[in-house]
């Protein structure tokens, strides 16, 4: 039905009109709407901004999210509307239903109401949806591990292959022997630490054979998928941990020169590492970077191994505490 144009409404009409739409609102609306299509995948180089600046800033785009969010309410406020018009409770009030949103700003007071009431989270629904690559790198303040050709074939449990075995909980003594069972030469101390027996996080011969294949001077590296979630979560804060999963793979890797060993030591469980070391220089730590092109972080694991996507295993977890 159409009404003729009001000149005036009194303020009781006024009042019960916005009272009206009030009443029939919903507690919870979600206004913006992301197609499945809508993801993270292509923007890696983003990632990493919020990771290097401990932010999310840098993710949000105010223009689209605000545009879509009153996209979303102008819908809500349709409805409402027609619902009203509909309703023989508000019967009174159809003749000057149109008029009232055209004036003294009404409309966009509803729609910030209905906006107010928005729960939807766009960027989270995206993330949730997206894979980026990852990697965790262990740093000490011993630099890095040079190649096998360099080491004349010969290891020694001190410096930074020290931390590689301690991280992954390797006895040294069995390290030691499927060394030389390998061919490899060690020397000087070997300590047995019964208590890693059986709680090892990957397998010996594989270490082994990461050190005969490995090409150039190199960082012990774990692959992921980025917990892009759980980082969106935690506003990109700092953690305290880092849990690579039973399953994925680590090896050494190079991403200055863009080199490595073979990548192929499995994890037998969750391997927890803790982001700083007793020691505690600014160069002993653990810490995850994206590991995609044009990201900042040198050459990318896929850049120099071309690997399957099933390769990257599962995201890797954080702890905050």
């Amino acid at each position: 039905m159409e009404y003729a144009s009001i000149t005036a409404i009194s303020p009781e009409i006024s009042t019960a009109i916005r009272q009206a739409f009030t009443d029939i609102m919903d507690e919870e609306y979600s206004l913006i709407y992301t197609d499945y299509r809508e993801n993270y995948d292509n923007s890696g180089e983003l990632i990493q901004k919020c990771l290097d600046a401990k932010s999310d800033e840098a993710l949000y785009d105010n223009h689209w999210e605000s545009d879509a969010r009153r996209e979303g309410s102008e819908y809500v406020l349709e409805n409402l509307q027609n619902k009203i018009m509909v309703a023989d409770q508000y019967e009174s009030l159809h003749p000057y239903i149109e008029d009232w949103l055209d004036m003294d700003d009404n409309k966009n007071k509803i729609l910030e109401i209905i906006e107010d009431r928005d729960t939807s989270e766009p960027y989270k629904e995206m993330l949730g949806r997206s894979k980026i690559r990852g990697r965790a790198t262990l740093f000490t303040n011993y630099d890095c591990f040079p190649h096998n050709y360099d080491m004349n074939n010969t290891y020694y449990y001190d410096e930074y292959f020290k931390d590689m075995v301690d991280i992954l909980c390797l006895n040294p003594a069995k390290v030691k022997q499927v060394f030389n069972q390998k061919g490899i030469n060690t020397i000087g101390k070997w300590p047995n630490k019964p208590k890693r027996n059986g709680n090892e996080a990957v397998r010996y011969e594989d270490l082994a054979d990461e050190m005969l294949n490995q090409c150039c001077y190199c960082l012990l590296t774990f692959m992921g998928l980025m917990p892009l979630t759980d980082l969106y979560q935690n506003n990109f804060g700092e953690y305290k941990t880092i849990i690579i999963p039973k399953g994925n793979n680590c090896g050494m890797f190079n991403s200055w020169n863009g080199g490595g060993s073979l990548m192929e030591m499995e994890l037998l469980r969750d391997l927890y590492i803790p982001v700083e070391f007793t020691r505690k220089t600014e160069y002993d730590r653990c810490e995850i970077c994206v590991d995609e092109p044009r990201c900042g972080n040198g050459y990318c694991i896929n850049e120099v191994y071309g690997l399957m996507s099933s390769a990257w295993g599962k995201e890797i977890k954080l702890i905050y505490n």
